[in-house]
């Protein structure tokens, strides 16, 4: 089932737990995975689920139909991606990591792109685009950097558009749909 937006749910943060977190309503919390020294000042004010936040969930939701990822999973990626959106501290872009291709990728935020790390394919989705780099969300289980750093799921990273590349689900047979 996936959650619907509405006028009720509230940004805040929580001192205790050092989250940004969503309140959902009917005693329903969301905690991001962004922590208080990565976030601007204005998470730290409530605040609502604005419309903007509602069209950018819609849109995010729309591209993340592809992921072969339970409702829930979808949902918290999603609103870790509207919250890195909305309050999430401006970054450098740390493309290093990453295999630089000839050609920059057009991306937009919602497309879900491939970076090679160290020979190895990891899976984004774009949250914020830029004409030359783009701030990226982790989607894999955990992504090992230069063989030392770990970068957890939702972690998040801005990377030039020439680390990018898109990606495309893979195709499910009729034998394997069953």
């Amino acid at each position: 089932m996936i959650i619907q937006p509405n006028d009720l749910w509230r940004w805040s943060y929580d001192a205790q737990s050092d989250r940004l977190m969503l309140d959902l309503s009917d005693h329903m919390l969301f905690a991001t995975e962004y922590r208080g020294k990565q976030l601007v000042p204005a998470a730290f004010t409530s605040c609502a689920f604005c419309v903007d936040d509602a069209a950018l969930y819609y849109s995010l939701l729309d591209q993340a139909q592809a992921l072969d990822w339970s409702a829930p999973a979808k949902v918290q990626l999603i609103l870790n991606a509207v919250a890195v959106r909305r309050f999430y501290k401006p970054l450098m872009p740390q493309s290093w990591y990453f295999r630089e291709y000839d050609q920059s990728y057009p991306s937009t935020a919602g497309a879900l792109v491939i970076m090679e790390c160290e020979g190895r394919e990891a899976l984004f989705m774009v949250v914020e685009e830029g004409e030359y780099a783009s701030v990226c969300i982790n989607l894999e289980q955990e992504l090992m950097l230069a063989g030392h750093k770990s970068f957890p799921r939702f972690a998040v990273i801005k990377v030039m558009n020439n680390r990018l590349r898109g990606w495309e689900a893979p195709e499910i047979s009729l034998a394997q749909a069953g």
